[in-house]
C-alpha cells in the first residue's frame, strides 16, 4: 500500500492530467472500499478524495464522474474534479472529487431518511436526456426477467448434478410463480420512461455533510427504472431500518417524485427480489473452484443459513411452499456438486 501511495503522490504532482500538477499535495489517509482503493488528499487550501479502481474502472469511475457531475450542483452529491482513464505512471483508472465531510446515515433517524428519500426523488426525476449511460441495473421488469429466466436451466441442471432434486424442483415451482406474476404485472411498466437512477442506494453510501444528505459510489448510476432502484434500498435496508422508517421514506419518496403505477411497481420488484438473491447465491456457488473448496467449506453454516433463509423469503414473497431444509442445502456443498 504504501508504494501505491507513493505513486499516487508522484501521479498527483507530476502528470499532467492532474489538476495538482506542480503543487504542494498532502496525504491525509487512506483505506480499502469494495474494489477500489481511496486516499483523502490536501491542495491549495482544499481537499479531495482520490478513487483508485481495481475492477471495471472505465465504466464505473465515467458513471461515477457522470452522475456527480450531473448532481453535485444540487446539493447531491460531492464535486468530481476530473476522471483519468489512463493515468500516467499508474496501471488503473482513478477518479477524484472534493472531499466532503459528514457521518453516514442513521437508520434510525427519520429526518435524515426523510432527506435521503426526497434526494433521490431528485434524482429520479432529473433529465434523461442529459444521461449518456444505461446503468447496468434492469431498466424494466421484463429485460430482469429474461436475465433471470435464462440462468434458470443452468441452476436447475446443476441441482439436479448434485442430487438436489427437493431444491431443483422446488425452484421450478418458484419459478413458475414468478412467471405468473411478471405477466400479470408487465403492463405496469407500459408508456413509462426510464429515468435517471442512483443504482446503489444502502445506507452505507450516503452521508449527511453540513445538514445535507449527499450520495455516494455513483458507480452504477444511468438510465434505469426507478422503482427497481427504490424497491433494492427498501429490501436490503431491512436489517438497520424499521418498517415504519422503511414506509416513511417512501412516503417522503413519493412526496417528491411521481410516476405511473410507480408504488405497484416497486411492490412487484420487491416480491421478485429475493428470488434474484436466491440465484444469484447458487451461481456464485456453481463459480467455487476446487482451489477454493476450503474456504467454502469453512464458510459452509453462515452460506447454507443464508440460503435457506433466502428461500423462505422467495416463498413467502411468491406465495408458494417452502420445503427446503438444511439437509437439503448441504447438498449444495458435497464434492458431486
Amino acid at each position: 500500500m504504501e508504494e501505491l501511495t507513493q505513486a499516487i503522490y508522484h501521479y498527483l504532482t507530476t502528470a499532467t492530467s492532474s489538476s495538482f500538477v506542480g503543487q504542494d499535495v498532502a496525504i491525509i489517509s487512506h483505506w480499502e472500499g469494495a474494489d477500489n482503493l481511496l486516499w483523502r488528499v490536501a491542495c491549495g487550501g482544499q481537499e479531495a478524495v482520490v478513487k483508485y479502481y481495481l475492477d471495471a474502472g472505465q465504466a464505473r469511475g465515467r458513471r461515477q464522474h457522470d452522475g456527480q457531475e450531473r448532481f453535485h450542483g444540487r446539493g447531491l452529491a460531492p464535486q468530481p474534479l476530473w476522471f483519468d482513464r489512463y493515468p500516467t505512471g499508474l496501471s488503473r483508472q482513478l477518479l477524484v472529487y472534493r472531499w466532503a465531510p459528514g457521518v453516514e446515515l442513521d437508520g434510525t433517524e427519520e429526518r435524515q431518511l426523510v432527506q435521503m428519500a426526497q434526494a433521490v426523488a431528485q434524482v429520479h426525476g432529473g433529465d434523461p436526456t442529459d444521461v449518456r449511460r444505461f446503468s447496468p441495473n434492469p431498466v424494466n421488469l421484463d429485460y430482469l426477467w429474461k436475465v433471470l429466466h435464462g440462468g434458470l436451466p443452468s441452476a436447475q441442471a446443476w441441482l439436479q448434478q448434485g442430487n438436489a432434486h427437493e431444491f431443483a424442483n422446488w425452484l421450478s415451482a418458484a419459478a413458475a410463480n414468478a412467471q405468473a406474476l411478471v405477466d400479470a404485472a408487465l403492463p405496469l411498466w407500459q408508456g413509462v420512461a426510464p429515468t435517471p437512477v442512483h443504482g446503489d442506494l444502502k445506507l452505507e453510501n450516503t452521508i449527511e455533510s453540513l445538514g445535507t444528505v449527499l450520495l455516494l459510489d455513483w458507480e452504477l448510476f444511468g438510465i434505469g427504472d426507478a422503482a427497481y432502484d427504490v424497491a433494492l434500498f427498501l429490501a436490503f435496508s431491512q436489517s438497520v431500518v424499521t418498517t415504519a422508517h422503511r414506509e416513511q421514506w417512501l412516503e417522503s419518496y413519493l412526496a417528491t417524485f411521481s410516476q405511473p403505477g410507480i408504488v405497484q411497481r416497486i411492490g412487484v420488484y420487491e416480491r421478485i427480489l429475493p428470488f434474484q438473491q436466491l440465484l444469484y447465491l447458487l451461481h456464485g456457488l456453481r463459480q467455487n473452484t476446487v482451489e477454493e473448496a476450503d474456504l467454502l467449506r469453512a464458510n459452509q453454516s453462515f452460506l447454507s443459513t443464508t440460503i435457506l433463509a433466502t428461500v423462505q423469503r422467495s416463498a413467502a414473497a411468491l406465495q408458494g411452499a417452502s420445503i427446503i431444509d438444511e439437509e437439503e442445502i448441504a447438498k449444495l456443498f458435497s464434492p458431486s456438486t
